[in-house]
């Protein structure tokens, strides 16, 4: 075997994020997009809170330094990559077991069920460009304009299953399971624009718009498993990443409000309202123009069957953000400490396909120590999906260096050992107010 499955995948998604679980590259992290009053990043979540961003006597503010943050989760089949790999060699060289081929059927085609029904790896990732976010107050506008550069990947691996046989006269064993790897990876460049818009005795009301273009490179892939066992995946993966990549762009609008009083704050989102679209490229299609005894003719040919044949997957595919709703709250019973909750109002799916509903809850503790100067955890739940959780815990250095790390609470063994199932890091520099 020249690669391990798990690091082929890893692979992958740094070819993706090269070229071009959703992951916070800020202390969102651990406190969810809530509209905390000390993290810097909170307007990335919601316009509104560009007001909120400038003190009294500041006319701009960016940050100077890079921020990033990733994430993984892996489905709940404990060792599926390991038993993939070992198929992948018996169907090579059936030599290669002992066990006779009714042993060798039962165990594998229920390996191949799980696997297609809980087999699978993501990828996260985000990373902020240096000097933006960029926040200013116009005296025309009367509020405050905010200048955003980022970047995000997604990546995917799953399961295509298809039943194991054994041809007695050739004493060969085959199946069409493969793995199905979608990516994205998105370039967004966005301007927003709050104010305040109401005031009350009993608080005040802010709203904010954030207009996006987005660049986002998609690909997906049909790869057979049984190139497991005599091609290197990495290169394979790379190169057919390359050949099924398709880039296109559109805009998004975002628009939030904010109800700020002494004592709480509420916040409201919706992302995406225009529902902005954007294309995979093909898989297959025109197999027959395709070099026999390649690859890539192999892989066409597992695509077109897995489309045209079981209706798993689409040859042509376009993806459709769905228009977000989150709600947030955030308290302070005093003290330095803060509590903060958020919720997505309606599940979406993203590039590659996984639902997400998520809710959060997080406490922030503001200290007056010079060297730590806050503590905070948190605890994160999809709704939907693979109904995984996980809890967070993070801490600020000097007033703004950030670390923040994501725990899953569900387990899964990979080579002999437990690991959790959704692990997470994330790193900002950035001011504190």
């Amino acid at each position: 075997m020249n690669k391990p499955l798990l690091a082929v995948l890893i692979s992958a998604s740094s070819t993706a994020l090269a070229s071009g679980p959703t992951a916070s590259s800020g202390a969102g992290l651990t406190t969810g997009p809530s509209s905390s009053p000390y993290s810097f990043s909170a307007a990335k979540h919601n316009p509104a809170m560009n007001s909120f961003l400038l003190s009294d006597g500041e006319s701009m503010r960016m940050g100077y330094f890079p921020s990033f943050g990733f994430a993984v989760e892996a489905g709940p089949v404990d060792n599926f990559a390991d038993d993939l790999e070992e198929l992948a060699d018996i169907i090579d060289d059936p030599s290669s077991t002992d066990d006779d081929a009714s042993v060798i059927l039962d165990r594998f085609n229920d390996v191949l069920l799980r696997a297609g029904a809980d087999g699978y790896v993501r990828f996260g990732g985000q990373a902020q460009l240096p000097l933006t976010p960029w926040f200013f107050y116009s005296e025309t506008l009367k509020g405050t304009v905010g200048i955003d550069l980022s970047f995000a990947t997604v990546g995917g691996l799953s399961i295509l299953d298809s039943e194991l046989s054994f041809d007695n006269q050739n004493e060969s064993f085959s199946t069409a399971t493969s793995l199905y790897i979608k990516s994205g990876v998105e370039a967004t460049f966005g301007v927003s624009y709050g104010r305040e818009i109401y005031q009350h005795k009993w608080g005040n009301l802010y709203s904010g718009i954030k207009v996006k273009y987005m660049t986002i490179d998609l690909s997906k892939q049909v790869l057979p498993i049984v190139q497991l066992a005599n091609a290197d995946l990495g290169d394979l993966i790379e190169d057919e990443y390359d050949q099924n990549q398709n880039r296109s762009s559109d805009f998004g609008l975002d628009v939030g409000f904010v109800w700020d009083a002494p004592r709480y704050r509420l916040g409201l989102t919706f992302e995406d309202l225009n529902s902005p679209e954007f294309e995979f490229g093909d898989v297959g299609v025109n197999c027959d123009a395709i070099p026999e005894n390649t690859p890539s003719r192999s892989n066409c040919e597992a695509a077109r069957f897995f489309s045209e044949v079981r209706g798993e997957i689409a040859q042509r595919e376009i993806h459709t953000k769905d228009v977000k709703a989150r709600l947030d709250g955030l308290i302070t019973p005093g003290g330095g400490v803060y509590l903060s909750a958020a919720v997505d109002l309606a599940e979406y799916n993203d590039y590659i396909g996984a639902q997400h509903q998520w809710i959060h809850a997080g406490i922030d503790y503001q200290t007056d120590w010079p060297f730590l100067s806050s503590l905070r955890a948190g605890y994160h739940a999809n709704l939907v999906g693979t109904e995984i959780s996980s809890a967070t815990l993070g801490f600020t250095l000097f007033d703004s260096v950030n670390l923040d790390f994501e725990y899953g609470l569900e387990d899964v063994v990979v080579d002999g050992s437990t690991a959790p199932r959704r692990f997470g890091f994330a790193l900002s520099i950035e001011e504190q107010f």
